[in-house]
């Protein structure tokens, strides 16, 4: 016997002689596998395809080179929209058998198409910032996203679901009840899809009508709101097939035999060939081009009302922040205005004081300041004399000041209060002794 996992020779004790694993085992786990892989496939069959996805996984995780189920788990996810999770799958399956696996079939069809391709990368991330949006409140955002993602992806589940959510938040049961049964459309005993119907109100007997009327979605039929009308070139297919029935009339006539003269029909071919031509221009091209230009008008319209809906909510967040500074401001005035009140009760209570005085303090304050200077303390004696000029101006208190700046050695503001005293006081008795400061 060979071994299941590596194709080594097995020994008698049952072993594999090169990765030890037991015969029996993996035997037992080989056939679990199968045994789920059949059953996703039946469940697959009658479209539970959650149900065929939980069982596919279980599959896998007992034998991982199980091809058939990775590859069919691969088909399901692309059914339900997750492109680069089925192609993930099979190109898992090709390395684990990279001759004869119909996952390279698989794998050419969707890489034929590279504009797609790219599209289906980004379907995550489209998902994930209309997720987001949701999550932040910005549901008209959402909205957008998911319409553009659902256009473009018929069968991905995760973004009706969403949607579905989306209108029950809103309100509006009945296009949630409308996205919910595209679901089961597709995935027919989806969990999610069940619960939220259940949510709504929905009876366990119209749920399950609701699966049995369910039929495949056409992959090439985008979500609408609206209803799904036949086309012109279906209607005109119709009445033509119609048309050609009236030929088995058995009554018609049928006229002697003459030789025909082609020429006079050349006009006649002619114009019957212009009127072909236009009617396929018409029915064929033309409506390609319609719904080209109209597909684009609707891009370009979902991208206007998305760049509205950003600027909306960047101009509500600068209103606040604008509001926030107008309330700063507020607060700051209000606070200055308070801060000027009580500086001029400080003024006018300081100015009740001075006029309340006697000399004998602006006296007092003098004598300390020119004992200050004798014993050293020049600065003491600088805020003594500012207290007495404070109290009222005399040139005493000039002249103590100046001398307690020359002491402090600041010659400026020394110069500055001599100048004063001799402008206010010509005739003090201490001029000659500042004369010669004030002329350096």
């Amino acid at each position: 016997m060979e071994c299941l996992n590596c194709g080594a020779p097995v020994l008698e004790n049952g072993h594999c002689s090169r990765c030890h694993m037991s015969y029996d085992l993996l035997a037992k786990a080989f056939n679990t596998s199968n045994y789920y892989y059949n059953l996703g496939l039946d469940r697959a069959c009658v479209r539970d395809l959650t149900g065929a996805v939980d069982a596919l996984n279980l599959s896998l995780k007992y034998n991982k080179q199980n091809i058939n189920a990775r590859n069919l788990l691969g088909l399901i996810y692309y059914e339900m929209g997750e492109v680069v999770s089925g192609l993930m799958q099979w190109v898992i399956s090709s390395n684990y058998l990279p001759d004869n696996n119909v996952a390279l079939k698989y794998i050419d069809e969707v890489q034929s198409d590279p504009v797609k391709l790219e599209e289906a990368n980004q379907l995550a991330k489209q998902f994930n910032q209309a997720l987001m949006h949701a999550k932040q409140g910005t549901k008209d955002l959402a909205f957008i996203q998911l319409k553009r993602i659902l256009s473009s992806y018929p069968h991905f589940v995760k973004g009706y679901l969403l949607l579905a959510l989306l209108y029950m938040d809103n309100g509006n049961n009945d296009k949630a009840k409308k996205a919910l049964k595209r679901v089961l459309r597709i995935d027919k005993n989806n969990t999610l899809a069940v619960k939220y119907l259940s949510e709504m109100g929905v009876g366990s007997r119209d749920i399950i009508e609701l699966k049995e009327s369910s039929k495949r979605i056409n992959p090439d039929t985008a979500y609408n709101d609206d209803d799904q009308y036949k086309s012109d070139l279906q209607t005109f297919v119709e009445q033509g097939i119609a048309n050609l029935d009236d030929l088995d009339d058995p009554d018609v006539e049928v006229g002697a035999f003459h030789e025909l003269n082609n020429n006079k029909f050349n006009l006649v071919y002619v114009a019957v060939g212009l009127i072909v031509g236009i009617l396929a221009f018409w029915l064929l091209i033309l409506p390609t081009k319609l719904n080209s230009v109209n597909q684009k008008n609707r891009d370009i319209k979902l991208d206007y009302s998305e760049q509205i809906s950003s600027k909306n909510v960047e101009i509500s967040e600068l209103n606040k922040q604008i509001e926030s500074l107008n309330a700063q401001i507020d607060e700051f005035n209000a606070a200055s205005e308070e801060k000027k009140t009580e500086e001029d009760e400080k003024q006018e209570s300081f100015e009740v004081v001075k006029e309340n005085v006697p000399n004998s303090t602006y006296d007092a304050l003098v004598g300390e300041a020119a004992k200050q200077i004798e014993a050293g303390q020049h600065k003491k004696a600088i805020q003594l004399c500012n207290v007495a000029l404070e109290i009222h101006e005399g040139e005493e208190a000039y002249y103590y000041l100046g001398m307690a700046y020359l002491g402090d050695h600041d010659e400026k503001n020394a110069k500055s209060a001599f100048v004063t005293l001799k402008e206010n006081y010509p005739e003090s008795s201490h001029i000659e002794d500042i004369t010669d400061y004030i002329s350096e």
